[in-house]
This record gives structure tokens, C-alpha cells and sequence, in this order.
């Protein structure tokens, strides 16, 4: 559809029509000034014909019949000029033409100016990428489509606004989208075709058009790619998670069956116990209800234990929560306390704050805490054992943050960049994937935090895992 664009009322005279029209007004304000003489001085009046020449025809025109205006007016008061001097008479016409020569050049260069004006936002438009139309909603009609919206719809010239949208009329509310400028007029929605099942972002507002009312410009952005990336991303992202509790369950597996079997072992004990109690002849009650207090005690560890295990690798979606920040470093400590032990580390956490909160996902947290936790324990693998100790302490940010900080007193980072530390796939571990560090991350910057390294004073490496706090446990 071709772009008609909003027009003044001279817009709307032809050239011929125009300067014919020009031509008689200036003559009858000629010969109205010349019988009227001096009594009603007509001649501001010439700045109509003038302008009108100036619009439709050019400068040329509008000079040209500024200069008529004055040897009009010259003729009517030759002879009935009141001025003694004659040299006013002739200042007199100067200065009204001076007058006449600044409308004429106002008026040409407000014409070109708007005509520019208008080609520029035609060329934007024909040109944009995305189907753009202006709607006159009152009276249901199409005042402008942009050539993509023929791409979009080839029926778009039998259609009309209402039945173009009916399209979409079944997916209208299927997502808002909040404005970026408040109060401006516009809105966006995403929408889907029920033609070709593509996702549009639809941008509308009310805009100008002339003396049209209720008219809008409306902009229709396919947003499939976006969308189907923004999906693919979610999913990558829940498969690395899911990788990385697969990863870290196969390699703490070994060691958590030693803590499984140790309180399967004291069970058995203890149900023998039980056993040779009952068997006496005169059973001593109260020794067999402790004996079976214990016994269920160990039961609850092991279920604890199993608990923890399927929580760790079972698939869910990401839910932040506020949570207390000892609880989670606790958590992560008991996942690895296994591996631990048998490194014979010795932890100092009394640098940890026990009233801090962070919002954040339980699982994916204590998985990224886990993870660092591990890293520390590979790294102090060949350190002599009276300095294996991992430190692990929180500290607040004026960004109201909580950072968590694990310290290992292991080799330390050398010569490794960031780039390189947290590459997913890099390792300097025989038997590692690369994933750990990598995971982390990507934990950290999904709850809107980060993680970085930086050397230990005392020897070794300190990774800082900052997260948003938290105002209230729920």
C-alpha cells in the first residue's frame, strides 16, 4: 500500500489549481487596494497569494509574485501616498518586500523540510526488516503497510486491520510485555500466528496522522530465532547442571557408599544385640528400647543420606528462595565430608556468618559450593598433611551481596588466566572433566552473581562465589 503521508490543506491543491488561485487573489487585493486607497491598506493581505505561490510552485514563483504585489501596490498610491518625502514612499515598498521575500523563502524551505522529512520516514520504513502498518481503527483501515507486511500476509490488500489481527486474537494475552518508556502511549505483546506459528513482538501506539482520529502505528517483529534461542539456552543450561550432578555424583559415589555402609554395618550390630537381649531368659526392656533408639537413629542417617544423593541429581527446575547461608555451607560440607576425611583436611568455618541469607536455588548452590569444595580437596592432594586446611568464611558487599569465599592452601593459580580457570573442559587433573569450576559459574551468574579466583596470602588459591542476600527466610 502506498504511503499517503499526513497533509496541510495546501497539500491538498493541484500546482495549476494553485497558482491560478494565486493569481486572481493577488489581483483582486490589487485592485480592491486600489479603490480603496489609503482608507483600509490592504496590502498585508498579498502574504496569501504569495504564500500560496511559495507552496505549490517554488520560490520562483512566490519571488515573482512578490514583486507583482509591489508594482500593485506601487500603482495604487503613486498618486495618493501621504508621505511629503518620496523617499519613504519607495522605503515603504522595499521594506514590504523584503517582507514578502522572507515569507516566500520560510514557506519553500518549510515545504522541502517537511517533503524530506516525509522521505526519510518512508525509506526507514520501506526498509525495516519488520512488518510495519499505521491503522486507522475508527474507521477500520489500513493508512500504510511497509513492503514486509506483503511478505507476511500476501492477502494484506483485500484485509483489513481488525481481520489481519484476528490472526493472532488467540495467542493476544499468550505473553505482555512491560514498556520500556512508562506514559509514552506504546505497549508490547508477543504474540503467535496461527497461520505459520512464528512468534511476533507487537509494538503499537497511537500516533498523528493529519485529522484522522484513533489512528496507530503498529510494528510486528518476528522473534521465533529469539525465542527458540532463549529455549535452547534454558535447556543447555539444565543439561550442564544435570552433567555436573551426574559428574560429581560418579565421583563422590565411592566414598558415600563407605558412609552408607557404615550405618548399615551399626544396624546389623545392633539388631544382633537385640536379638541375644530377647533370647535371655528375664530381657532387660529398657537396654533393648535404647539399643533400638540407636539403631533407628542410624537409619534416619542412612535415609538422610540417600535423600541427599537423589535431591543432588534429580531433575527440577531453578528455584531461588532465600536461605540461610551456614545451612548451605553446611549441606555441601556433609555432600563432601566423605572425601574429606579420607584427604584428612581439617575445615575452619568460624569465619562464617551464621544470620547471613541469599536468595538463591538449594540444590544448584550447594552444588556450585560442592564443586569448590572438591577443587580445593584435588588441589592439596600432594600438600603435606599438617597443612591441609580449607577455609571457608562469608563477607557482605555494599551491592547487597553475600560473597562466599573457599581458601586452599594448595599450589595456587601460577601462571593460569580466569579465561583459562573457569574454560569448561580445562583441568590439570589426570582423572577431572573440566566441569566443575565451568558449572559454577554458570550457577553463579544465573542467580544474577559471580565467581572469581584470586591468590591466598598464606599459600594456595581463594575462589569468591558472590549471591544476592536475602531479607527473609520463608
Amino acid at each position: 500500500m502506498d504511503y499517503h503521508p499526513p497533509q496541510l490543506l495546501l497539500d491538498g491543491v493541484s500546482r495549476r489549481a494553485g497558482l491560478a488561485l494565486a493569481v486572481l487573489a493577488l489581483a483582486a487585493i490589487g485592485i480592491a487596494d486600489y479603490l480603496t486607497g489609503y482608507s483600509l491598506r490592504l496590502s498585508p493581505l498579498y502574504l496569501a497569494p504569495i504564500t500560496i505561490a511559495a507552496w505549490v510552485d517554488g520560490k520562483r514563483t512566490g519571488m515573482a509574485l512578490s514583486v507583482a504585489a509591489i508594482l500593485l501596490w506601487l500603482f495604487s498610491f503613486h498618486s495618493e501616498h501621504l508621505y511629503l518625502n518620496q523617499g519613504f514612499y519607495l522605503w515603504e515598498a522595499i521594506s514590504m518586500l523584503t517582507g514578502f521575500v522572507v515569507v516566500v523563502w520560510l514557506a519553500d524551505h518549510l515545504r522541502q523540510a517537511l517533503s524530506q522529512a516525509d522521505e526519510r520516514f518512508l525509506r526507514v520504513l520501506e526498509e525495516m526488516r519488520a512488518a510495519v502498518y499505521v491503522a486507522d481503527e475508527q474507521r477500520d483501515r489500513f493508512l500504510y503497510t511497509n513492503p514486509e507486511m506483503q511478505r507476511l500476509d500476501a492477502r494484506i490488500d483485500q484485509l483489513t486491520p481488525q481481520t489481519f489481527e484476528q490472526q493472532f486474537a488467540d495467542e493476544a494475552n499468550a505473553a505482555s510485555l512491560a514498556d520500556d518508556s512508562p506514559g509514552n502511549g506504546f505497549v508490547a505483546r508477543s504474540l503467535q500466528s496461527s497461520r505459520n506459528g512464528r512468534w511476533y513482538l507487537l509494538q503499537e501506539g497511537p500516533i498523528p496522522w493529519g485529522a484522522e482520529r484513533n489512528v496507530k502505528l503498529k510494528v510486528l517483529t518476528d522473534i521465533t530465532e529469539q525465542n527458540n534461542a532463549q529455549r535452547m539456552h534454558e535447556m543447555h543450561t539444565e543439561i550442564v547442571h544435570q552433567s555436573s550432578r551426574l559428574t560429581t555424583l560418579a565421583e563422590i559415589a565411592s566414598t558415600l557408599a563407605h558412609e552408607i555402609n557404615q550405618p548399615l554395618m551399626v544396624i546389623a550390630t545392633y539388631t544382633d544385640a537385640c536379638q541375644r537381649l530377647l533370647a535371655a531368659p528375664q530381657p532387660d526392656h529398657g537396654e533393648i528400647v535404647t539399643v533400638l533408639r540407636k539403631c533407628h537413629d542410624q537409619a534416619v542417617r542412612a535415609a538422610s543420606i540417600i535423600e541427599r544423593l537423589r535431591e543432588f541429581i534429580r531433575q527440577r527446575q531453578h528455584q531461588p528462595a532465600p536461605w540461610l547461608v551456614k545451612t548451605l555451607i553446611g549441606e555441601a560440607l556433609a555432600v563432601s565430608r566423605p572425601m574429606l576425611e579420607e584427604a584428612q583436611i581439617r575445615i575452619d568455618n568460624t569465619q562464617v556468618n551464621r544470620e547471613l541469607l541469599v536468595v538463591a536455588d538449594r540444590i544448584l548452590l550447594i552444588q556450585a559450593l560442592a564443586n569448590l569444595i572438591r577443587n580445593a580437596i584435588d588441589a592439596m592432594e600432594l600438600v603435606a598433611l599438617e597443612q591441609r586446611t580449607l577455609t571457608i568464611c562469608t563477607a557482605t558487599t555494599t551491592e547487597g551481596s553475600v560473597v562466599i569465599s573457599v581458601a586452599d592452601r594448595g599450589p595456587g593459580l601460577g601462571t593460569l588466566s580466569s579465561e583459562e580457570i573457569f574454560a569448561p573442559f580445562y583441568t590439570t587433573k589426570a582423572q577431572g572433566l573440566g566441569l566443575g569450576l565451568a558449572i559454577s559459574r554458570s550457577v553463579a551468574e544465573s542467580h544474577a552473581g559471580r565467581l572469581w579466583a584470586t591468590a591466598n596470602p598464606q599459600g594456595g588459591a581463594i575462589f569468591h562465589l558472590s549471591i544476592p542476600a536475602g531479607s527473609s527466610k520463608t
